[in-house]
Parts: C-alpha cells; sequence; structure tokens
C-alpha cells in the first residue's frame, strides 16, 4: 500500500510539473502579448501626436503660401527696375513668413518632427529677411538685386531639404501630402 501511495504521490508530482511547465510558456507569451499591446499602443500615441502636429504645420505653410498671382509677380522681382507690385508683393510676405515663424516656434514639437519644424522656422524666417533685403534693394540707387542671389540660392536648397524631410516622415507615419493653395 505505501509503494503505491509513493507512486500516486510522484505521479501527481509529475503531473503537476507537468501542468507548471506548460502553463508558464503560455504566461510568458500573455506577458510578451501585453508587452506588445503596451508597444502598440504607444506608438499608436506616438503617430497621434505626429499627425495632430503636421495638421497644424500644414495650417501654418497653408497660411505661409503664396497666391498663384503672387507666384506670377514674384516671377518680376529679379527685373533691373525698382516696381510698386513687387514692394508690395514682399511686404505681404514679410508678413505672412513673420506670422508662420511665430505659429512654428508655437508648435509643440515631437521628436520626430523636431528637425521638420526647426528647418521650416529657419526657412521662413530666412525667407522673411530676404523680402526685407528685397525692399530695401528697391529703395538703393542705382538698383541692383545681385547681392540677393547668394541668399536667394541658400534659401532653395533649405526648402529641397525641408520638402525631403517633409516627404520622409509622411510616409513613414502614412500622412497625406500638404495641399496647397
Amino acid at each position: 500500500m505505501q509503494q503505491i501511495q509513493y507512486r500516486v504521490a510522484a505521479i501527481i508530482c509529475i503531473l503537476a510539473c507537468l501542468l507548471w511547465a506548460a502553463e508558464a510558456p503560455a504566461k510568458r507569451t500573455d506577458s510578451a502579448s501585453k508587452s506588445t499591446q503596451r508597444s502598440q499602443k504607444g506608438q499608436r500615441q506616438e503617430n497621434a501626436a505626429v499627425t495632430a502636429w503636421f495638421k497644424e504645420y500644414d495650417q501654418t505653410r497653408r497660411n505661409a503660401e503664396m497666391t498663384r498671382k503672387d507666384k506670377y509677380q514674384a516671377l518680376y522681382l529679379g527685373m533691373n527696375k525698382p516696381d510698386k507690385n513687387n514692394a508690395a508683393l514682399a511686404s505681404k510676405m514679410m508678413g505672412k513668413y513673420t506670422t508662420a515663424v511665430a505659429a512654428m516656434k508655437q508648435l509643440q514639437s515631437t521628436p520626430e518632427t523636431h528637425a521638420l519644424q526647426e528647418g521650416y522656422t529657419e526657412y521662413f524666417s530666412s525667407a522673411r529677411q530676404l523680402f526685407a533685403d528685397y525692399l530695401e534693394a528697391q529703395i538703393a540707387v542705382p538698383f541692383t538685386n545681385k547681392a540677393l542671389i547668394p541668399a536667394k540660392k541658400k534659401l532653395e536648397v533649405l526648402d529641397k531639404a525641408n520638402k525631403r524631410l517633409d516627404a520622409q516622415l509622411r510616409k513613414k507615419y502614412k500622412i497625406p501630402k500638404h495641399k496647397h493653395i
């Protein structure tokens, strides 16, 4: 009888160990699953923050854009004589870019969008300065805008870099492309 009790106890211990071993991976899987769920929740929150940032950023860019008429007028900024329409455009764009710089500085960046925010803050600030320099050139006698060409080239390079970073972030976070006015 004692042998039977010993065997029953041994079988119960073996079954308990087997059940415990079978449950342990399931518990590890549950904790891994919970960790994955937490990670996915964090990623969704990160994506939501980036998406919200892009919504405000896109509005700032839209507000700072030139209209078609402005773009057409901008073609004449390189003319070799002062023009009141050019001066009016420069003044208008200085105002838009001043507002855009302030809006970009107030925008709460995320780690993912920080470089883009800094890039566009620099772009709007440099563009505003370029238009201010253009207004000064309008007053100068004799009129010349040749000194503005290097600043314009630098601005074009910055614009391309910003647009490239913008496209990368939009692709990564599945954010629709900025719609121009």
